[in-house]
């Protein structure tokens, strides 16, 4: 789609019906924000700034409700990816937008045709005047339906009053869920492919209605959550590890003092004797050895048990770092990426909007 140019074609409908005086224009302090907002919402679209185009034109639309701000925020939040959302605003250009040139028309059916080999579609069949709920929150109307209803690729339920009916639509194709009388399995019916854009490439293929189902490791946001138990066994390594550190570096510190108080007994018993404590542990001497042989293999015993006590106590250090550095990493790095392995679990966007006497905030996202 050539969204540059659909974007200047807009921008000037839009400024030309919703300001057609100069004056209005400076008199209107509500529509100059909505311009601005939208010309910011072209200034990001033409940086490949999708998301904030989606943003801006939003802001424009809720200050001023002109369809000709639709197709923009169609085309943006498309290629935001937000398929869905984008279906229902380029429906809503088509129903609402009566002046637009034919071109746009077919820009916007285009479109259309394009986000939905994206997105399944489910065709209801129910007695008339039936209400219906799509997967216990969206309430869709009553029957009869005119045409199939978009949604995300994936697992829904339809309830009725007294039936609920549960069918899998597949991207690009078309299932249907039929009410009264019992469910009745239906072979998915593909959705026709779209027309070719002008001056673009061509259409795509139409999907294979013999393909096999989407696995649910698919980016269709129902892929298993990854669970969060690693990171709470990695507390407990962790507390295990301090644990250790704490006990040993007692024991250390016990035989530390108990081998300097058996040193400083021998040093007092050399001196009496008159000879050097250095080297009284290692005499050949039998008469040293024999006065100084028992205190001296107990200093040995009692440096043994601080070496070894040292060296536990450093492990267990070693064992609390890498086990609260796991722990850390998983918990921080899970929910990311249970995000972005869900994306139907899109996290709501506050943005605010303000105009002279009048402001507020435009809340967009899934809930």
């Amino acid at each position: 789609m050539k969204t540059s140019r659909i974007a200047a074609a807009v921008l000037v409908a839009f400024l030309s019906s919703s300001v057609p005086h100069r004056a209005a224009a400076q008199d209107d302090p509500v529509t100059v924000q909505a311009r601005a907002r939208f010309k910011e919402g072209v200034e990001f679209y033409d940086k490949a700034q999708y998301e904030n185009a989606r943003l801006a034109f939003l802001q424009a639309y809720a200050l001023k409700k002109h369809p000709a701000v639709l197709l923009n925020l169609a085309q943006s939040s498309a290629k935001a990816g937000h398929q869905l959302e984008a279906a229902k605003y380029f429906q809503q250009f088509l129903k609402e937008s009566t002046s637009a040139s034919p071109q746009q028309r077919t820009d916007a059916e285009s479109g259309l045709a394009e986000v939905r080999q994206k997105l399944g579609r489910i065709e209801i069949v129910a007695p008339a005047g039936t209400e219906i709920t799509l997967d216990e929150k969206e309430r869709l109307g009553t029957a009869p339906f005119n045409e199939p209803v978009d949604v995300e690729a994936g697992s829904h339920s339809l309830r009725a009053p007294n039936e609920t009916v549960r069918v899998t639509a597949n991207a690009g194709q078309k299932v249907q869920a039929r009410f009264g009388g019992g469910v009745q399995p239906v072979t998915p019916v593909p959705v026709a492919p779209p027309p070719a854009p002008v001056n673009g490439p061509p259409a795509p293929a139409p999907a294979d209605p013999n393909a096999a189902a989407t696995p649910p490791d698919a980016d269709t946001g129902t892929k298993e959550p990854l669970p969060m138990w690693p990171g709470y066994a990695g507390i407990g390594v962790a507390g295990a590890g301090l644990i250790g550190v704490i006990l040993f570096a007692a024991f250390k510190a016990d035989a530390q003092s108990k081998a300097d108080a058996v040193a400083s007994e021998i040093r007092d018993a050399a001196n009496k004797r008159g000879i050097s404590s250095v080297g009284v542990c290692s005499s050949t001497n039998a008469t040293i050895q024999k006065d100084f042989g028992g205190a001296c293999n107990t200093l040995k015993q009692n440096n043994d048990k601080v070496d070894t006590n040292a060296t536990i106590a450093n492990i267990s250090g070693v064992v609390m770092g890498v086990g609260a550095a796991f722990a850390i990493s998983w918990l921080i790095a899970v929910p990311i990426v249970n995000r972005k392995r869900n994306k139907t679990a899109e996290i709501p966007v506050i943005t605010p909007y303000a105009g002279y006497g009048n402001g507020g905030f435009t809340l967009s996202g899934s809930f």
